[in-house]
């Protein structure tokens, strides 16, 4: 597959861009503002803009400086070879090293021995001063939205990523980078995947989806309490992270990442039910860690959790008890905001099975903060003992179903509708995602009935 790297080198200064002034009718600002809306935070569309600011950048002088920042702003590597050749690109021409603000590593090749990752911070150490955002994302074989494997991705494939033993020393030179995200990476062992989240010194937004760990091990020191429960590490685990978003992660690492990073958390999201690896081998002894469930108590700077939804809420029987004890166990002292709700994903509900479900997580939530906190009086108004609460669902669907929506949430959440507690952003689906689109999306609103 042809790397945004690859297709790039054409548009570097070596090359001979049309000089044709008269290139376009239009200010040459107005081909500068199309040409910044090429930019997308889909992968798939970041794939297609990437061949568009290629053959911009060679359109005219006028446009090429413009194109060439958006081309690197955000640099897509598929396998090894593409590092190797976006490394040379940045030798050649230094003046684009600044233009990089995002890494992207994704393929089939993570998971093999030509595994382009653990070779990423050697490459390109030093090359990039304004790096804020890697992410690295492994797509399965079954998925036809990528490319046929090139030669590189049908080399051997490994069960977990093959990771250097001084991967975390070498990815710390990344000194700028504020955002990870991992997307269905298995990693060998939970101190692998500890080692590189704490070795991003300004590290403040991780984001993981599937991420698993083959061997969880023994909790690592530095994410150890003191009975006390303070860290007992002189530099606490990633001691600038403040967003944590983790989507179908096993449990047991969630509980890990959110009792270590906890006193410094503003945002929380996770996916409910909880995910439970059967296949993750577990250390002989478990004893020093909590069983319970997720817990909060230590998230003294919370202001924003976010619930995302899956349809077998409804049917594992203990899942809606660990939520509430998740809820439960954070200090009734510190005002939770926003607590934001939203399914996991569309595809999996019908319209009506996902009101139905947050009419039951509505009444465990009015339940709870009733007993811990009054509702607000009015918009960003404190309750009666100092907590503030507001319910925040999130809603993607046609304009049509606005309405019904609205009636469906208040009825899920009467205590917070009547006391202006809650919140519906609806917004239209996404139109390149499927999973957005609800079971019956092709179904109008029922007529509302009336009375004469």
């Amino acid at each position: 597959m042809e790397s945004s790297t690859v297709s790039s080198e054409s548009a570097m200064d070596g090359d001979r861009p049309h000089s044709d002034h008269k290139a376009s009718p239009f200010p040459v600002e107005v081909c500068e503002n199309i040409i910044d809306m090429l930019y997308s935070l889909l992968i798939v569309e970041r794939l297609e803009n990437t061949r568009t600011l290629h053959h911009c950048a060679l359109v005219c002088r006028a446009w090429r400086v413009r194109s060439q920042r958006n081309l690197f702003y955000s640099v897509i590597l598929h396998d090894l070879p593409a590092l190797q050749k976006f490394s040379a690109v940045l030798d050649n021409a230094p003046h684009l090293c600044d233009y990089v603000y995002e890494v992207t590593l994704v393929g089939r090749a993570l998971h093999t021995t030509t595994s382009p990752l653990s070779l990423l911070p050697i490459a390109l150490c030093g090359k990039l001063p304004n790096l804020q955002e890697v992410t690295i994302i492994r797509v399965c074989e079954d998925e036809d939205w990528y490319p046929s494997a090139s030669e590189s991705e049908s080399a051997k494939s490994l069960q977990y990523l093959p990771l250097h033993p001084r991967f975390a020393v070498y990815f710390s030179a990344f000194t700028t980078v504020s955002r990870l995200h991992i997307v269905d990476i298995t990693f060998g062992h939970f101190n692998e995947m500890a080692r590189m989240i704490n070795s991003l010194p300004a590290l403040q937004t991780l984001h993981c989806v599937g991420v698993r760990c083959v061997t969880l091990g023994p909790l690592p020191f530095n994410m150890k309490l003191r009975a006390d429960g303070i860290h007992a590490p002189a530099t606490p685990f990633a001691p600038k992270l403040q967003k944590l978003r983790l989507y179908r992660v096993d449990i047991r690492c969630v509980r890990r990442l959110v009792s270590a990073c906890g006193p410094r958390l503003t945002e929380l999201s996770v996916t409910v039910p909880f995910s439970h690896d059967a296949e993750m081998v577990l250390p002989g002894d478990t004893t020093t860690e909590s069983t319970v469930g997720v817990d909060l108590s230590l998230c003294s700077t919370l202001e924003r959790l976010d619930i995302f939804l899956g349809p077998e809420l409804v049917t594992e029987g203990q899942s809606l008890d660990k939520l509430k004890a998740m809820l439960d166990s954070r200090d009734s002292k510190v005002p939770l905001q926003y607590v934001q709700l939203q399914p996991y994903y569309e595809q999996d509900f019908t319209r009506q099975g996902f009101a139905d479900l947050l009419g039951t997580v509505g009444r465990v939530l009015e339940e709870l903060f009733q007993d811990s906190s009054a509702p607000p009086s009015g918009y960003g108004e404190v309750g009666e003992q100092g907590g503030r609460w507001r319910i925040w669902v999130d809603v993607y669907d046609w304009e049509v179903w606005r309405g019904w929506w609205w009636t469906h949430v208040q009825k899920c959440f009467p205590t917070f509708a009547k006391s202006n507690g809650l919140t519906m952003a609806f917004n239209p689906p996404l139109a390149q995602h499927n999973s957005s689109k609800w079971k019956d999306s092709d179904t109008s609103p029922p007529t509302p009935t009336t009375t004469t």
